[in-house]
């Protein structure tokens, strides 16, 4: 199995336009990425390939965020990446429900600039590799 390090970061989003700017900032930085259109596209996708971290949007039309986090947590519980919500919604219930959430690591209102984007991918992948023991 490979390094975590060399893991793709898996970025969900029923936004393509979205999706691939979020690819071309990531890619961009050096990072592996894998882009996912829609929530049920990320499940299949997780079936059978780890990831690093995943960038995942709130409301799609298919599943949502919500429920693809509480079937990646049901289905894959040695699985430990960490988990970037991304979101329209900035109302304070969603904030609230993000920061209750054990794998979530930021939770990002749009629009963002995808520099901040970068600032947030590499702090909690930093927060990940210092915590994982050798």
């Amino acid at each position: 199995m490979s390094s975590s390090s060399t893991l793709p970061i898996l970025i969900v989003d029923d936004n393509v336009d979205l999706a691939e700017i979020v690819r071309i900032t990531l890619t961009g930085a050096g990072f592996e990425t894998h882009v996912a259109i829609g929530g049920q596209a990320a499940l299949d996708y997780l079936e059978s390939n780890p990831v690093r971290l995943m960038v995942l949007d709130i409301t799609m039309p298919d599943i949502n965020g919500w429920k693809v986090l509480e079937t990646v947590k049901a289905r894959y519980p040695d699985q430990t990446f960490p988990v970037i919500m991304l979101t329209a919604l900035s109302d304070p219930a969603n904030k609230l429900i993000g920061k209750l959430q054990d794998r979530v690591s930021h939770y990002m209102v749009k629009p963002f600039h995808p520099q901040t984007l970068l600032k947030v991918v590499k702090e909690v992948l930093q927060i990940q590799a210092v915590s994982i023991p050798a």
